[in-house]
């Protein structure tokens, strides 16, 4: 048996006030012209009494489809565990304000453009770390409410972008001037640098703290690691060169073929040296060697997103540059076999 749909005349009838009130008070756009008491207690029994807005009437009123698309670089990006956790925080919050995630994916025929000017959706979130910048700036030529996510960009003055991304800058400052302050004066910073766009921001940072650092007396090495051979280019290092005070890292897979070679060389970690690693997430709960963890929120970042996003649709002003700060973690040592 279909349950009664609850319409807007209904919560009129049960809030005392004209259907006219209502419909004012439960649309954001006119939602200015009721009382904010009133319009809390109608929103209040709106929900009390299971009242969903019909579609088609609100996106006739409004001019909107309450849609946002999300351009990932491909159907391969689906899989990704970081990006996973920046869509779960973004349709959380969405899910919230009644909008809804339309998925689009770059190709070289920009057919998502199609999206956008057929009105499907009321803006877009960019979702990439590579540094291509030919699919960005064609929907920000489109004047539509751009978010671009977990990389930056550069927009014109009075363009309709803005970005999101992880505070690469501050946690690598966090880590290096902590070591600087326990002591440390020599450091190797590891980095892949042209990998994507949040390595390139960190090393970057890692460029800036290197020349801070020397004038107190600090040496800040970087090294690109080698994928191919990273175990065996780490046991080359520590034989070849005296061990360094701290090591960071970019990569928590780095982190076990780094304390082996360590071992390896007669060296403890922990004790010869810190070690630092920051990452887009952390999947071990514990590693062989004590290490000190920089997390990214990929989760708080989609949730950004979104609320940089409905601000667009809104017309309301938001900075070019929102940052998410990195989480720190202290995962435990475990015991090796």
């Amino acid at each position: 048996m279909l349950k009664n749909v609850i319409k807007r005349r209904d919560v009129a009838k049960a809030a005392g006030v004209s259907l006219t009130t209502v419909t004012h008070a439960l649309n954001h756009k006119l939602g200015t012209r009721v009382n904010p008491d009133t319009r809390a207690r109608i929103k209040k029994i709106a929900k009390e009494m299971g009242y969903r807005p019909n579609f088609v009437g609100r996106a006739l009123v409004t001019g909107k489809s309450f849609t946002v698309g999300l351009m990932q670089p491909g159907y391969e990006a689906m899989l990704r565990l970081f990006y996973q956790r920046i869509i779960y925080g973004a349709v959380t919050a969405m899910n919230k304000d009644d909008y809804n995630l339309l998925l689009t994916f770059r190709d070289n025929a920009y057919s998502y453009l199609r999206n956008i000017n057929q009105g499907r959706v009321d803006g877009i979130i960019v979702l990439q770390s590579d540094f291509d910048d030919i699919h960005i700036n064609k929907i920000i030529d489109t004047d539509i409410p751009t978010v671009v996510v977990n990389r930056t960009q550069h927009f014109e003055p009075g363009s309709n972008g803005c970005c999101v991304a992880s505070d690469h800058s501050k946690v690598i400052r966090e880590i290096m001037s902590g070591m600087a302050k326990h002591g440390c004066r020599s450091i190797i910073a590891i980095n892949d640098y042209d990998s994507c766009d949040p390595n390139r921001r960190l090393g970057d940072a890692c460029v800036v703290m290197a020349d801070e650092l020397r004038d107190k007396g600090v040496t800040v090495e970087r090294l690109i690691p080698s994928l191919a051979s990273f175990p065996t280019q780490m046991l080359e290092m520590f034989k070849s060169k005296p061990c360094p005070d701290a090591i960071y890292i970019d990569g928590e897979i780095m982190i076990e073929p780094l304390a082996k070679a360590a071992r390896r060389a007669g060296l403890k970690p922990g004790e010869d040296f810190l070690l630092a690693v920051t990452d887009a997430y952390k999947e071990k709960t514990s590693y062989s060697a004590p290490v000190t963890f920089y997390e990214q929120q990929p989760e708080l970042t989609g949730e950004t997103a979104w609320q940089m996003m409905k601000k667009k649709i809104a017309g309301e002003p938001v900075p070019e540059l929102t940052l998410i700060p990195y989480k720190k973690q202290n995962p435990r040592v475990k015991a090796r076999t």
